[in-house]
């Protein structure tokens, strides 16, 4: 098995997730959750119709954290209206990522040699009204040291922290259409001699940062397979999968979910909207569902609602999260023009 692998046509709706983690019953292809295939994706469909819960366990999903104190807190990504309007004047749209925190589970084990690596894709699906532009994805690869060495002692999900703007050379990610898919895939390992030459970790008066970033805009699948077949080195470092993904189709704009659907409330797709979202893991799904919890950037965790400023600070609480691991993202977002037939005339 491949630790990094971009199957860019098995692309999953966030509907067909969400649906078959609530489901106690075997997981069945349902037809009604598929759309129209390709001849290109037709090789890969079996694939997909024999999912199942076990396959789901690492997927990641994506929830939205809500802006306001009512109503429910956490929403899976398919409950989402985007603040982003579209239109026919500006079909496209502009993204920037930022991780805030990244937390690890307490049933992971970390100890001074544990490092991760991880894998982000997102560009345009196939399924874009846009004709104009190629589809082309903005790849990230970061690596993330999960040992604090000046304190002795596991990183705080804080001090996981990029800003993945600067990996693009403060560029946004360009969405055309405003229909994407994503990926996000995580392996934590042993750190091999090659790794550090790769990621480089800076020094400052406070320590040495425990993250690193390396971003590749707008480049081809074949160009994610050759920076996929390097990391997949880490297979000889002990590597243990904690995301594993196939891609998840988002609408960033309700222009692009009402193009995707067709105006259809019986179409579910997911949405992301400027704000802050959980990347979490299938198997954590009922953790998020239904929880009330606040984020605090101080901590760079989700605390429960009823806990009391001062239990959080002395740790004096049950955390539903202590064992869940999940990254806490904040999304800029903002609709636009892009210019297919700009050229050096």
């Amino acid at each position: 098995m491949k630790l990094f692998e971009f199957r860019e046509h098995e692309v999953l709706s966030s509907q067909f997730v969400s649906d078959r983690l609530r489901d106690k019953k075997d997981i069945r292809y349902d037809p009604e959750r598929t759309t129209a295939v390709t001849e290109e994706q037709a090789p890969y469909i079996s694939e997909i119709q024999s999912l199942t819960k076990e396959d789901l366990r690492d997927q990641f999903i994506v929830f939205r954290l809500s802006d306001k104190k009512e109503g429910p807190a956490i929403l899976e990504s398919s409950e989402v209206t985007s603040s982003v309007p579209g239109s026919e004047a500006e079909p496209d749209v502009l993204v920037n990522l930022e991780m805030q925190s990244f937390h690890i589970g307490k049933d992971v084990h970390v100890d001074k040699n544990t490092r991760a690596t991880m894998r982000i894709n997102i560009g345009k699906d196939e399924n874009s009204t846009d004709k104009y532009f190629d589809t082309a994805f903005w790849s990230i690869a970061a690596g993330l040291d999960l040992y604090n060495h000046a304190r002795k002692k596991p990183a705080d999900p804080k001090d996981l922290k990029a800003d993945f703007r600067q990996a693009f050379g403060n560029r946004p990610i360009e969405i055309p259409g405003g229909l994407a898919k994503m990926t996000f895939e995580v392996v934590k390992h042993r750190e091999p001699k090659w790794w550090q030459r790769i990621f480089k970790f800076l020094q400052s008066d406070t320590g040495q940062t425990l993250t690193s970033t390396i971003g590749f805009p707008a480049i081809t699948h074949s160009a994610i397979n050759l920076l996929d077949e390097l990391l997949n080195r880490l297979d000889k470092s002990d590597p243990e999968v904690l995301f594993k993904s196939r891609p998840l189709r988002l609408a960033l704009s309700e222009k692009a979910k009402r193009d995707y659907t067709g105006g259809s409330e019986r179409v579910k797709i997911g949405s992301l909207s400027p704000g802050f979202c959980v990347l979490a893991r299938g198997k954590d799904f009922k953790a998020f569902v239904d929880s009330d919890a606040f984020y605090y950037p101080t901590y760079g965790k989700l605390v429960p609602s009823n806990i009391s400023n001062s239990d959080l600070v002395s740790g004096n609480y049950e955390d539903p999260f202590k064992n869940v691991t999940y990254a806490i993202f904040r999304i800029g977002m903002k609709q636009h023009k892009l210019d297919p037939t700009f050229n050096y005339g």
